[in-house]
């Protein structure tokens, strides 16, 4: 997916996104119920134009979500990181990553708080 200037998640997505799913995610995405263990994985890299071609540029973000319905019940059973650029420590989100994160995949409750379905 790439989010171009001019779309409502254009500042905060904005970007060439690449998803990632371990095999448990993927078990998730077929079924539409996610077993612990679940990983996945959004990549967001900045979108290059030139020459009437989109390219890769450096990497924005690093989001994480990862499935443990006893340790992260309050948040739909899932944990929320976010790292900046190819940091592993420096927060995208900050302390209240989980929060922040939960608050907005609330609106995809009836997929399990998921955003991206699979192309089929």
């Amino acid at each position: 997916m790439v989010i171009n200037p001019g779309h409502p998640l254009s500042e905060a997505f904005g970007g060439i996104h690449h998803l990632y799913a371990n095999k448990k995610a993927v078990k998730g995405y077929q079924t539409g119920k996610f077993p612990d263990g679940a990983v996945i994985v959004f990549d967001l890299l900045e979108a290059r134009s030139a020459d009437n071609a989109v390219t890769e540029g450096g990497r924005k973000v690093v989001g994480v979500m990862h499935k443990d319905a006893r340790k992260y019940a309050a948040t739909g059973g899932w944990g929320f990181e976010g790292f900046k650029g190819d940091s592993m420590t420096d927060r995208a989100v900050g302390k209240d990553a989980a929060t922040a994160c939960y608050q907005c995949h609330t609106s995809r409750k009836d997929r399990d708080y998921v955003f991206i379905q699979p192309r089929k």
